[in-house]
């Protein structure tokens, strides 16, 4: 008999491959797949998605008008139970690969059945930064939190690695990697 297996996505919003972000999500990831998720992991600097045209031609149509990976990505999301969304703090904000990647969301918004790719989701973030002060995240998390509450998709958690500013810092971040590993163990988890 075949066990079902919860599906894990990991979407890495930094360009850069091996850096904190990366490492962030992929120890996420690692602890799901502990827990028996399957994983899989994306780049979105290695997809094409054009920011929002704010055409509202998603509203008529609950399809964007703009032709790029957006759609296979929305499709490949839909299949995961758990989110793992790791962006850099930039200026305070996510990086702009991670923004157009949210505001593509808006054309899931008009119909209630395009929705289902959201609800009842586990979302965790993975937020590596430069700066020591973990309220530099505070924005990103704001923002998560009430998109993630306007599309009834729930964030489970966050981890943050204040003071990741060289690539690879998070590496000797002990706690901070405990922690991810624990919320991917932990979204997976059956209820």
């Amino acid at each position: 008999m075949t066990r079902w297996k919860r599906q894990v996505m990991g979407i890495v919003g930094s360009p850069r491959k091996g850096g904190n972000t990366d490492i962030l999500v992929d120890t996420v990831l690692q602890g799901a797949r502990e827990a028996g998720a399957e994983v899989e992991k994306i780049m979105l600097a290695d997809l094409k998605i054009a920011p929002c045209l704010a055409c509202y031609r998603c509203r008529k149509s609950g399809r964007c008008i703009q032709r790029d990976d957006m759609a296979r990505l929305l499709e490949k999301m839909k299949k995961s139970q758990v989110w793992v969304i790791g962006t850099p703090i930039y200026w305070w904000g996510p990086s702009a690969q991670t923004k157009a990647f949210m505001d593509r969301w808006f054309a899931k918004i008009w119909r209630k059945t395009d929705l289902r790719i959201f609800e009842g989701k586990r979302i965790i973030l993975a937020l590596p930064m430069g700066e020591s002060n973990p309220k530099t995240a505070r924005h990103v998390i704001g923002m998560f939190k009430d998109a993630l509450a306007y599309v009834s998709a729930e964030l489970y958690g966050s981890v943050l690695a204040a003071g990741a500013y060289e690539k690879g810092n998070v590496r000797s971040m002990p706690k901070v990697l405990r922690r991810a590993r624990r919320l991917g163990r932990g979204a997976v988890k059956l209820d």
